[in-house]
């Protein structure tokens, strides 16, 4: 199938169907982080573990990741997000917002906000994490 098609089906897919893709996308590419560590010399180069990271995020974001996983202490960055609320969905970006764990959050790891914002664009027929940031409130749509 053409990448385009794969568009073609999305975009024309009931919207329950719709939200749930940009929802799983978003367990996906927070999951990345974890998969690495559950067997990190399964990735023997810089470019296996950038290539890792791209399945879910963008090209910036996926080296950073790496630069994050072989270069930093070996905390985790990224979580899995229990519930993934969907603000707005286009054919090509969608925004959603999850809460930040306590671990994460002010008291926790990184004294992140209460709550991450995620944008996400189409990359063919697929999803990718566009940016993420910490903010103290839902957004507002």
């Amino acid at each position: 199938m053409a990448s385009g098609q794969g568009a073609v089906v999305e975009v024309s897919a009931p919207a329950s169907q719709r939200v749930q893709a940009v929802v799983d996308a978003v367990r996906f590419a927070f999951g990345l982080e974890s998969a690495y560590w559950d067997d990190p010399a399964a990735f023997r180069t810089h470019d296996a573990v950038y290539d890792h990271f791209r399945q879910g995020f963008s090209p910036d974001l996926a080296a950073a990741m790496t630069a994050h996983v072989l270069g930093g202490d070996g905390d985790v960055a990224t979580w899995v997000p229990e519930q993934v609320h969907v603000v707005e969905l286009e054919a090509s970006q969608a925004l959603v917002w999850f809460p930040t764990p306590a671990s994460f959050g002010r008291a926790g790891l990184w004294d992140l906000a209460d709550y991450m914002h995620v944008h996400l664009r189409r990359e063919g027929a697929h999803w990718v994490v566009d940016w993420a940031k910490d903010r103290s409130a839902p957004p507002v749509r």
